[in-house]
């Protein structure tokens, strides 16, 4: 099932691309991560701390290293009976988080799904995603969900190393971190947008049907059953 994307879930990541919505200004910035290194080809999108959702995507992706990109939005006020002192400096939000497999253009969309996810069942402005109470997201190959969860269990505050590693990055609302785990696996971690609820994935192909990226959204801007592609 291909699905309408809003042509931001690329040009967000353009250097200063912007966008108004209910009285905020939306000025965005990409941040690179690093490498994720894909050994599998299965990917697990979820939050890590709290390991909701452990099965991978049903798509079989590339395997290899790849890079995983933020978009990061300052949000602010455009009313200026709220630019107070404090709310003059931006706050600053992950919109998007993805991992780029080439460089080639994205011509469509998927929903990423699991197994059981039955997107006929879905109605206009529903989708299957992962859910967040830590909020926090990450992309990780299946082997490395693996080894974290063995690592969590092992360890009840293994968790303190995975947010001493995002705390190096800290800015207000945000924060992000690629963690090394054993046997040459790591996992990408990311604050989710405005915080907890479920966010969808979705997957781009390339003009040869290859994939290209997989993007998730975390519902920045509302565009959910309106958006069409400029």
């Amino acid at each position: 099932m291909k699905h309408n994307c809003p042509a931001f879930f690329e040009t967000a990541f353009d250097e200063g691309y912007t966008q108004e919505q209910d009285g905020y200004l939306y000025r965005f910035f990409r941040q690179d991560m690093g490498k994720l290194q894909i050994k599998t080809g299965k990917i697990v999108a979820n939050d890590p701390f709290v390991m909701f959702e452990t099965e991978p995507f049903v798509e079989v992706f590339p395997k290899g290293s790849f890079t995983v990109q933020l978009a990061i939005a300052q949000v602010q006020s455009q009313s200026k009976e709220e630019q107070t002192a404090d709310s003059l400096e931006p706050d600053e939000r992950v919109a998007l988080a993805r991992i780029v497999f080439s460089e080639k253009p994205v011509v469509s969309w998927k929903m990423a799904v699991w197994p059981e996810s039955d997107v006929s069942q879905l109605g206009e402005g529903e989708f299957f995603g992962y859910g967040v109470d830590a909020g926090t997201g990450s992309f990780m190959d299946a082997e490395a969900c693996a080894l974290l969860e063995r690592e969590m269990e092992k360890d009840e505050l293994f968790f303190e190393t995975l947010t001493k590693k995002m705390d190096q990055t800290y800015k207000h609302t945000r924060s992000w971190g690629l963690i090394d785990l054993a046997e040459g696996c790591n996992v990408a971690m990311f604050s989710t947008g405005w915080g907890d609820g479920s966010y969808a994935s979705y997957i781009g192909y390339d003009a040869e049907g290859q994939i290209a990226r997989l993007v998730t959204d975390f519902y920045l801007l509302d565009w959910m059953g309106t958006a069409a592609e400029e």
